[in-house]
């Protein structure tokens, strides 16, 4: 496996996983097509306008098959004041699952936090996501903000 710089062209497969990120949403108060809508127009605002700084590295087997991608970018960390990065989003195909796809990714986007001068990297995942919260753990993130909505319609 390798992991490169996403370009333009990565772009259809990468979108192309939305679904495996609104798949790991289990919101009981919104609908899946709630869930789809963001996901998609999360994911155009994202990688389709990149904040200054930011990097979409892509994972591919040695035949070239894309397996998985990583999208990082800078941010305020809101208790030290300094730019830190953030990761919003990262996704592997259901092949790749498993793989070792996205500890590989993830290493290799901590490497290039680390070469921006960042001191932390932070991230969001879905509170159902039990999958990737224990995968996040494995890899030494920790809980610093939880946020707790109500459905009030």
């Amino acid at each position: 496996m390798s992991i490169r710089p996403a370009t333009s062209a990565d772009l259809p497969f990468i979108h192309a996983l939305a679904p495996r990120l609104a798949g790991a949403a289990d919101l009981s108060w919104r609908s899946e097509e709630e869930v789809m809508r963001f996901q998609r127009r999360f994911m155009h605002e994202t990688l389709e306008a990149p904040k200054p700084g930011a990097v979409t590295l892509v994972a591919e087997d040695a035949s070239g098959t894309l397996l998985g991608f990583v999208h990082a970018e800078p941010m305020l960390d809101i208790f030290t004041d300094q730019i830190a990065a953030y990761i919003p989003l990262l996704a592997v195909t259901e092949a790749a699952q498993g793989q070792g796809t996205a500890k590989a990714l993830m290493a290799a986007v901590e490497d290039w936090a680390k070469a921006q001068g960042y001191t932390s990297l932070s991230l969001d995942v879905f509170a159902s996501n039990r999958r990737g919260r224990a995968f996040y753990d494995r890899l030494g993130y920790g809980e610093e903000t939880l946020r707790l909505v109500k459905d009030i319609r």
